[in-house]
């Protein structure tokens, strides 16, 4: 869902719509805010989930082997924070 309140009218496409986000006809803030809707899952899975998938799609265009380092990094945290839900879980 797009934030009403912002107006993105006399923004510059290189700021909303960077290239190395929008291949094929693919919009990677669209395809986030399709498969993640809101309250399915919390920020911090969100902010992670949305993160590494940002560095994933863009890194041949950008910054190589860094971007797929910091997606495995968020990738990693993801995981830590679901470990640590389970932990919670099974001792409830």
């Amino acid at each position: 869902m797009p934030n009403k309140n912002i107006n993105f009218e006399n923004v510059p496409e290189s700021i909303t719509k960077p290239k190395h986000y929008h291949k094929g006809g693919i919009d990677v803030i669209g395809f986030l805010q399709e498969h993640f809707p809101e309250r399915k899952y919390t920020i911090s899975e969100g902010f992670f989930i949305g993160n590494a998938i940002k560095y994933i799609c863009r890194y041949k265009e950008k910054n190589g082997i860094e971007d797929l380092e910091k997606a495995a990094d968020y990738v990693q945290r993801l995981m830590e924070l679901e470990k640590g839900s389970e932990s919670i879980a099974e001792n409830s």
